[in-house]
Order: C-alpha cells, then structure tokens, then sequence
C-alpha cells in the first residue's frame, strides 16, 4: 500500500470526474422531467458528451490505481472532491459566475474530507474478496436499487432525479469495493491470471454495475436539475464505499460513539455543500 501515490491518483481522478459531470449534465439534461431512451441514445452523436465519456475513462484509470495502491476506504471518500471540481466547469459551460458563498462550500468539504481522514486514520490493508461473497453484494445491490427505482416511478422529478442519483452513487461505491477487491487479489496471488470461473466474478461484477450506475446517471440527468441527482450520487458513493470496505474487504474503520458522530457530521457538510454547488451549475 502506497498512499503517496494512492492520494495524488484518488485526486487527479476526482478532477476528470468533476469535468466530465458537469459537460455531461449540460448534454443531458434536455427533457423536462422525463427519462428520454432516445435522448440517451441520441448522446452517442454528441461530441461534447463522447469527450466527457473519455474524461470518465479516465477517471476510472486512475480511480483503478489508486485502489491499486490504497484502501477503499480512504480513496473513494476523495472523489467528492469532483463537486467543487465540477463548479469552475460548470461556469465555463455558461453556468452562473461562483460566488463567495460556493466557495464556502468548497472549503468546507475539503474540512469534513480532513476531518474524516483523521477520524478514520490507517485503515490497514484490504483482504482478497472472495467470488461467492462478491456475487451476492452484486445481487443485493441491483435488486435493491430496482426497488428503489420502481417505487419512485411516480413521483416528481426532483423526487425522481434525488433516488436515481443515490442508486447510481450507491453502486459506483460498490464498483470501488469491487475494484479494491480485484486489486487486492492480484497482488496477493490468488487470482491466478483469471484461470477459474469464480476469479471472474468480482470483475464481471464491477462491469456490469459500473455500466449500470453509469446509465442511471445520465438518465438521472435527464430527468431533474443537478441540485437533486448530484449530492445524492456523491453522498451515496462514499458511505456505501466505506461500509462495504470495513464489511468485505475487512478494512480497519473505527466506530466509536465519538468516531461515529464525526462520520455523521462531515456526511451532513458534505452533502449541504454539495447541494450548494449543484445549483451553481
């Protein structure tokens, strides 16, 4: 485990995130509060959102290495960061200027990310996933997300926009547990260059709901502002990320009455100052 390269790459890697969000916001949100197959497909033909899928790509390289080299657990909680990264991009695109009160925000979720490194401190070194255990968070978690978007299938589009974005961040936190967990396994030897049907399973896993959360995401675009989908995508992905890490990969995470109210508290600023950047966009 190296953070000193995991801790750069987790960064950089939040930074594309942040950029290929917000151009994809702009080329999808175009149907008022409905999810549009076409228009999804119609992106496909859309320089700007190909583009962004390629800042994604590579997002997710160095999202790879820094899994790679560090835990779950540290790692994902850094690609918050894509919010107040999102913000000067937004503007750029024609969104409004940021003021004083964006940058605010900006700062203080950097402070809850300090705090929660702190709180959290060394989490050691994850344990290889196993196939079986894999498949069933798999399983769990699209039937769960199903759920979640069929129940929500009448309701408004803020409504609407806020439960997609937290099933898709959910399973993006899963990919990151899944990633972590393949990582994990190569560099202990037991995944034997992919030889059996088992040691495909995590990856098979982290593709399919990576492909999943993607698509969920675009159409969570399409149906309501940003303000509504991007806080609960953001918000999602890291807890999710750090319950499963602590869960399945065994990874160290303190949980204390006083650890716990820290964990609520910095999960509170984050999702208020990623509300407030939203709407900038």
């Amino acid at each position: 485990m190296s953070l000193a390269v995991a801790v750069p790459a987790a960064v950089l890697s939040a930074a594309a995130y942040g950029v290929s969000t917000a151009v994809q916001h702009r080329a999808a949100h175009r149907s008022a509060g409905h999810a549009d197959a076409r228009g999804l497909v119609s992106l496909l033909r859309d320089p700007r959102w190909l583009a962004s899928v390629g800042g994604d790509g590579l997002g997710l390289v160095l999202q790879v290495l820094a899994l790679a080299t560090g835990p779950v657990v540290l790692v994902q909680p850094l690609l918050v960061l894509a919010v107040p990264v999102s913000l000067p991009v937004g503007w750029l695109l024609g969104g409004p200027r940021p003021g004083s009160r964006d940058y605010a925000a900006c700062g203080a979720i950097l402070a809850a990310l300090a705090t929660f490194f702190v709180v959290i401190g060394d989490p050691g070194s994850a344990r290889p996933l196993a196939p079986t255990t894999a498949a069933v968070a798999v399983v769990v978690a699209g039937i769960g997300g199903g759920v979640v978007i069929a129940a929500v299938r009448g309701a408004g589009a803020t409504v609407r926009a806020a439960a997609y974005g937290a099933v898709a961040g959910a399973w993006f936190g899963l990919v990151g547990v899944l990633l972590d967990g393949v990582a994990t396994a190569w560099q202990h030897g037991s995944w034997r260059a992919l030889e059996t049907a088992g040691g495909w399973v995590p990856l098979a896993g982290l593709l399919v709901m990576g492909a999943l959360a993607l698509t969920l995401t675009q159409v969570s675009f399409q149906v309501g502002a940003l303000g509504a989908s991007f806080p609960a995508n953001e918000s999602a992905a890291p807890v999710v990320a750090v319950v499963l890490g602590a869960a399945l990969l065994h990874e160290h995470v303190p949980f204390t009455p006083l650890a716990a109210a820290a964990y609520l508290l910095c999960l509170v600023v984050v999702v208020g100052g990623t509300v407030r950047l939203a709407r900038a966009l």
